[in-house]
Order: C-alpha cells, then sequence, then structure tokens
C-alpha cells in the first residue's frame, strides 16, 4: 500500500471511560482486548494497512500504559501529547493539529477518530477518495433509533443530495447541519455522525470563539456548524452499512461494559482447538481459547466465548457471550450468560449468572455489575 506522507492521524485517547467502571479503574480503555488484540492496537494497525503512517496520540488517563502498547507498534511515527485537563474535544483536536503543524512541516491533512472505535482499511479509503473532492469528510451511520439520538449528533442533507449516494465514495452527501445529542422534534434525518473525520487546515479557521457546552466543555460539533455556516465544502459518507440501532452500536463503537462483548462478536472468528487440557466439551462456534486453560467434562461453550490464559472450567459448566479474563477459576455446574468475569476472579459450583460484569471489590468480596 502506497504510503500517504501528508496525513496524519490524530487519534483521541485521553479519556477516563467512566461507562467502563470499575474496569476502566485498571485497563485504559484503548487497552481493551478486541478478540486477542487491543482496540488501540487495531485501530492504528488498519490505519497502517491503508498506507497511513503519521500518528499523533492524545493521551490522558493511564498515558504511560497506552503509549507503551503503541510502541510496540512497528513502521509508524507516532508524536504523543498529554491533554492535562478534559475541556472538550475541540481543545484535544486544536492542541493536536498544533502540534502537529509545530513539529512537521509536510501536514496538509488530518484524520481525526477516537480511540474506542475500529474502521477498517477499506472505509477508511473511502473517506480519503472522497475528501479529493471536499475540504471536509464525516463519516456516517443510518438509524431511525431514538436511543441513537441521545449520544449522536445529527446532520442535516442538503437538498441537492441523493440519499442514494450516502456510499457513494466519489459523491457522498452534502452536509449543511450538525446538532450534537438532538430531541426528538431536533432531529434533522435519519444520518448521525461517527467519530471519524477527515479535515484539512481550513478546519482551524472555525475554532475561534466557541462556546462552552453543557458539559462544560468545547464540542468539535460546534466547529462543524462553524463551518458549515460558512459554506465549506463538508460530505458524509455512510461507513457502517447496516441499519444502527441501540443493540448493535456496541459492535462498532465500545462505550459501556456489554459494548466489549459485542464488539469481540464481530471480531471473533477464530478458535484455537488444541490449547486446553482436558475432555474436548461441547463447542458452538466461534469461540477463542487462551494458553493453558483447564476444562472439566460435559461442558457447553459457545457460541461467542473468549477464555483467557490459565483458566479452569468446572464439570457440567455452560457459557455464551461470554468473555474470561486470565486466571479465571469456574467451579462445577456454572452457567453464564452475557458476562465478562474479570481477571482472578473464581466462582463457586452452581453459580449462575447473566448480563453482568463480576470483579472483587477492595476486600475482595464479589462485586457485580449488571448491564
Amino acid at each position: 500500500m502506497e504510503i500517504k506522507s501528508n496525513i496524519y492521524i490524530i487519534i483521541l485517547a485521553a479519556g477516563i471511560a467512566t461507562r467502563l467502571k470499575p474496569l476502566s479503574e485498571k485497563i485504559p480503555k484503548p487497552l481493551i482486548a478486541i478478540s486477542g488484540k487491543t482496540l488501540i492496537f487495531r485501530i492504528i494497525s488498519n490505519f497502517k494497512e491503508a498506507g497511513f503512517n503519521k500518528f499523533c496520540i492524545v493521551l490522558g488517563y493511564k498515558n504511560g500504559l497506552v503509549k507503551k502498547e503503541i510502541l510496540k507498534i512497528k513502521d509508524i511515527e507516532a508524536d504523543f501529547i498529554v491533554q492535562k485537563e478534559p475541556t472538550g474535544m475541540a481543545d484535544a483536536i486544536a492542541f493536536a493539529i498544533n502540534s502537529i503543524l509545530l513539529n512537521h512541516n509536510d501536514a496538509s491533512k488530518f484524520f481525526i477518530t477516537a480511540a474506542d472505535i475500529i474502521f477498517s482499511k477499506e472505509e477508511l479509503l473511502k473517506m480519503f477518495e472522497l475528501h479529493k473532492k471536499a475540504d471536509i469528510v464525516l463519516s456516517l451511520m443510518k438509524s431511525n433509533d431514538l436511543e441513537i439520538a441521545k449520544s449522536h449528533a445529527n446532520v442535516k442533507i442538503s437538498k441537492d443530495s441523493g440519499l442514494s449516494k450516502d456510499i457513494d465514495e466519489n459523491q457522498g452527501l452534502s452536509l449543511i447541519d450538525i446538532i450534537e445529542k438532538p430531541k426528538p422534534q431536533e432531529i434533522m434525518s435519519d444520518y448521525y455522525s461517527l467519530p471519524l473525520y477527515l479535515t484539512n487546515l481550513e478546519i482551524l479557521r472555525y475554532f475561534k470563539n466557541l462556546e462552552i457546552s453543557e458539559r462544560g466543555e468545547r464540542e468539535f460539533q460546534d466547529v462543524l456548524k462553524n463551518a458549515m455556516q460558512n459554506h465549506l465544502d463538508i460530505r458524509g459518507i455512510r461507513i457502517l452499512t447496516p441499519l444502527i440501532t441501540a443493540e448493535n452500536i456496541g459492535e462498532f463503537h465500545l462505550t459501556c461494559l456489554q459494548d466489549i462483548i459485542r464488539m469481540n462478536k464481530r471480531f471473533l472468528v477464530e478458535i484455537k482447538k488444541n490449547s486446553f487440557k482436558g475432555k474436548k466439551p461441547n463447542i458452538i462456534e466461534p469461540l477463542r481459547f487462551g494458553n493453558d486453560v483447564k476444562i472439566g467434562d460435559k461442558l457447553k461453550l459457545g457460541p461467542y466465548v473468549i477464555i483467557g490464559d490459565s483458566s479452569t472450567i468446572g464439570d457440567f459448566s455452560e457459557l455464551s457471550n461470554t468473555i474470561l479474563f486470565n486466571k479465571v477459576n469456574l467451579g462445577k455446574f456454572c452457567a453464564l450468560e452475557w458476562c465478562i468475569i474479570d481477571e482472578g476472579v473464581s466462582l463457586p459450583d452452581n453459580y449462575c449468572a447473566k448480563n453482568c460484569f463480576i470483579t472483587r471489590d477492595n476486600k475482595n468480596d464479589l462485586e457485580i455489575i449488571n448491564f
């Protein structure tokens, strides 16, 4: 793949991820494993496969751990900057762009994305192709679910745009307005923005005089609104082809604990059949076994199960849509469905759970967080 040398990838990875607590108190969101590879590794690797190898990572919470993981990735150039105060996405992006321009005189275009959403090589290249014809390109999804409106920015489509062109990388949709988390009566279309943008240097003109939002932050959507009002050519392309709902958005964008299971399901296509010790279980693929896994007799495993390294599963247990982190010990006759079991947790015989994250609190007692 030809290297696109004048494009820098800004990855926003500074957040505390409060909706992922208590897991995020130990693991920063970018380091959550998705089918054996961390989120940040998958994000950067996909950009690299698409021909982009220059990155600026905005760090904050547990920045040393995230930086250490990124430094393992070969054949990329990475700058690291730390956002000490969480003053908003707009401030983080402006900080990153100005840092890049200060240190690199070849920068002219910028991908901007977050450390909790994974786009494929093909999706990134569609954005790149459309950007040849526009100043700014937004990635879009389509949804008629009001729950999606509560957490995403809604866009208004120009009357001159044919909606059939929403996946056309040569044309896309012309965007003329954007509103963050609209109320039902404020929704302007079935199209919503995702945290993936591609822009040129023109964007810098529209960061000035931003108002503080209700969240106490300066929002990037206000930058985009300013650019739209000044008639920049801003287009969107529908990157996620399924109709998006509150049930499937987590397969693409990880924001809460149950999304860890949903996103793993999207990538879970492999199975290590010979990495466990014990009798062969009743398997419903796909599954993923870690190393040195010990299993009992007459198990039912799957579908969509991940078992971490050095874990043990007792006789007659049943697991589906479940993730066991490393060194988990399950007793006999355990039944888990839509569960995440934290590292080092032991569950007794006959333990049954559904739709929850199970960990240990400071007193080493079981702590259950329901989804």
